[in-house]
């Protein structure tokens, strides 16, 4: 999800983060536990690293703990003295979910192994007899089904 805000005076920094998690392209998203946020900051010339620091202070207090939170600033001398913050949150609501574990039983035998000659030539087989000419057939699979 991705939420902008722009702001300018003394406290912009501040209020451009807020508005931009409470951004209304975020309405009805809830962004406390998010697992991935990157945040742009485009200013003039003029932002202060006090104001970056404190932009993702308040970005960081939604994400979860452990998240990745990535920022980068760009510098626009048009903007004059406002300050627009974007957000985009990944992970939403995965805190819920079960990890699901990969099957490596398999992984230290060699996929020639385990991908038998047999099952090759039978996808070779399946392909010519679904009418493809036998010179359409990728390589790989012909050379795997000789």
């Amino acid at each position: 999800m991705m939420g902008t805000a722009v702001a300018s005076g003394s406290n912009r920094a501040r209020e451009a983060a807020e508005r931009a998690i409470a951004c209304p392209l975020l309405e009805g998203v809830d962004l406390h536990g998010a697992r991935g946020m990157l945040v742009n900051i485009t200013s003039s010339s003029s932002l202060k690293m006090r104001e970056t620091r404190e932009i993702m202070d308040t970005i960081r207090g939604y994400a979860a703990e452990d998240a990745t939170v990535i920022f980068g600033t760009a510098y626009d001398e048009s903007m004059g003295d406002s300050l627009r913050v974007t957000v985009v949150a990944t992970g939403l609501g995965t805190d819920n979910m079960p990890v699901i574990g990969a099957d490596y039983a398999n992984a230290d035998v060699p996929a020639v192994i385990r991908n038998p000659r047999s099952q090759a030539s039978a996808q070779v087989r399946a392909l010519e007899t679904a009418g493809m000419d036998h010179f359409d057939i990728p390589a790989f699979l012909r050379k795997q089904a000789d």
